[in-house]
Formats: C-alpha cells, structure tokens, sequence
C-alpha cells in the first residue's frame, strides 16, 4: 500500500469503503438497509432477530433475487457476512434481551402512561408540591438469593467450568428501600427468612435500619405496617407540607388499611404505578436494586471464597448487605430517576431506561 493513500486516511481526507475495490457484499445496499429495518421493528416489538435468524433471512433473500456466493449447504449466510453486516450498520449490536410477559407487554402502551401522568401531575399541583422534590417519595422492595453466579468467567478452554455454591437454591432475603427526588434514603428495612428474631442478626445492620423476619423471607401487610410507622416518624416536623409516596399495587401495600390509616394521618398520600408497568416506571429498578445486587453479588462471591463455599449465617449476610447497600444507597443513584418523565414511546424502549425518557428534572 501506497504511503500516500494510508496518509489520506488517517488524516480523514478519505472516509468510508464504498469506493474501494474488491470483493463487494452479497446483498446489495438498498437491501441490507431494508433488513436492518427490519431487525429494529421486530426488536422494538418484543420480537427480537438472533444472529441465526438473520443469516437465514439473508439466505433466503439471495435465493429469491437468484444472488451467489452463500453456502447452499447450509442454508444460511456465513460468520463473515454477518460481522460485515454488523460492522456496515452500526446502529445495531448483540445483546442480551430481558424476558417480558405478554401482561407486562400489553400494560406498557402510550394510552395507559398518559393517563397516569396526567394524574400524576395533577396530584403535584393539588398538593403544591411540584417544586418541592423532597416531598416526593419512592418505596420499593426486592428479594435478594444468596446463590452467587458470575455473569462471565476466565477459565481453560474445552475443560467444564463449575462455580461452588453452598446450595442448588439460595434463601430468600429482602430489603426495603425508600427515598425521595433529592436521593434521601428513609430509614431501610431487612427481612430474613425465619420464625423468630434473634438479637445477633442485627450486629451491623446499617443505622436506623429495621431488621425483621417472616416465613418466607417476603414483605407481608404487618411488616408494611411497621415499614409505615418507621417511615412516618423519619420525615421532618418542621415542615407542613404533604407528601408524596409512589409505590406499585402489590396486596400488602394498596389493600392494607392499617398501612392506609397511618399515611392519612400523618399527611402523606400513597401513589400506585398502573398495573404492569412498574418494570419501565419504578425507579428503584434501576437506580438502586440493579446496582445493590451487583455489589450484593461480588460480596458474596468474596464470601464463598474466603470461607470455601460455605452457606453465609444471617450475621454475614447482613454484613454483605450493609457493604452493599453502602456502596448502592447514593444520592446520584435516585435523585434522577424519581423525576418527571414525558415522551413515552413504546417503540423506543431501551436497557438503560426501560422505555422512557427523561425530558425534566424537578
């Protein structure tokens, strides 16, 4: 190669490959364009293409306009093609899709955002608290395995990779969080499972945090109840104005009158998300849970190492979890996230935000 021509390259005189020589697609533009659309209708529908699924549309496509060059043995276009396409159409890349039930689906339309929104807003301006973010809270809760599984792994190639864990199931444990548009965390609550609460779970626990069991290691309404008390008596005195608690529609949060009666009482009115579509509106989803389990996992992946595998006591996994919740639990983490959110679209539903964007921050 001329040194000429790779100065003009690297200086940005020359760009692109359209007028290079060589061996040229198989598909012509006009056609990899169209499939290219195609992958991102479908995707954006919930009906995502795999890598196979596109080499077989490309297949098919040639065999219908009678164009050569893929393995008709096969029956699918090659490894080559593809990363050539991939590397042509750079708005598309692999990922991992996120498992969507046909209620969550079908909850999650411009209509039934709208709506909400609208009410949502509404609310604000009745309550004269629209400019005042710290008024305007956020509660949600997740369960937590103690089952460590590492995304991804180095390890030798052609020879089985385990990773040991003290059990084929892990236990259940969860926690509670609650904090406003300003990212001011009420105090946590952590739930284990068992039947009777023992004094030495609580050594480390995170200040002002409630440590409680139940059967099952989930939030029940009494549980919720005792979450409203705690939360009700950390809000400021010194200020009149009402608040604002959004939460989802789960039993033991809306068809709890005891919760109910405590909110009233002491000015604060519970908001619910509409029914499935708490996966794209709740903000703790993302700013907050999806941040916990990662630090949750790489703490209890160091546990599994240090002690050989063994299953974690309630005492370790609660330290686990102060580490965890310390890291997780930051103001820029949530601040943003319980903000007001307009311009939904269903079509343009992405990992980071779940199908909305923000357009205003209060």
């Amino acid at each position: 190669m001329p040194k000429s021509t790779l100065s003009r390259r690297v200086k940005g005189h020359v760009q692109g490959f359209k007028h290079a020589s060589g061996k040229q697609p198989i598909l012509p533009p006009s056609a990899e364009n169209d499939l290219a659309e195609l992958i991102t209708t479908l995707s954006s529908r919930g009906f995502p293409l795999a890598r196979k699924d596109i080499q077989c549309l490309a297949f098919q496509y040639a065999q219908q306009h009678h164009l050569s060059g893929f393995n008709t043995d096969r029956g699918s276009a090659g490894y080559y093609w593809l990363k050539g396409f991939m590397e042509r159409h750079s708005e598309l890349s692999v990922r991992k899709p996120e498992s969507l039930s046909c209620g969550r689906a079908s909850g999650v339309n411009k209509a039934v955002i709208d709506k909400w929104f609208d009410q949502y807003e509404k609310t604000l301006d009745d309550l004269q608290i629209r400019d005042c973010p710290s008024h305007i809270w956020n509660t949600d809760e997740s369960g937590l395995q103690d089952h460590f599984v590492s995304q991804s792994v180095v390890a030798a190639k052609g020879k089985p990779c385990y990773e040991v864990n003290p059990g084929e199931k892990g236990e259940t444990t969860t926690v509670l969080a609650t904090f406003n548009a300003v990212g001011t965390y009420a105090p946590l609550m952590f739930i284990f499972k068992g039947k009777r609460m023992k004094a030495e779970w609580c050594v480390g626990a995170p200040v002002n945090s409630a440590v409680k069991v139940s059967d099952n290691g989930w939030i029940t309404s009494e549980l919720f109840v005792e979450f409203g008390k705690k939360f009700v008596s950390s809000l400021p005195k010194d200020d009149p104005r009402p608040h604002l608690l959004l939460l989802d529609g789960h039993c033991t949060h809306v068809y709890n009158l005891e919760f109910l009666n405590i909110m009233k009482h002491n000015n604060v009115h519970p908001f619910c998300f509409p029914a499935h579509t708490t996966h794209c509106l709740q903000a703790a989803d993302i700013s907050l849970f999806k941040s916990l389990k990662h630090h949750w996992t790489a703490q209890g992946r160091k546990y599994l190492r240090e002690t050989g595998g063994r299953k974690p006591d309630k005492k370790a996994v609660l330290q686990a979890l102060s580490s965890s919740v310390e890291r997780s639990c930051q103001c820029g983490n949530c601040a943003v996230r319980i903000s007001r959110i307009r311009n939904f679209s269903c079509q343009q539903r992405c990992h980071q935000t779940r199908g909305i964007r923000t357009k205003q921050n209060f």
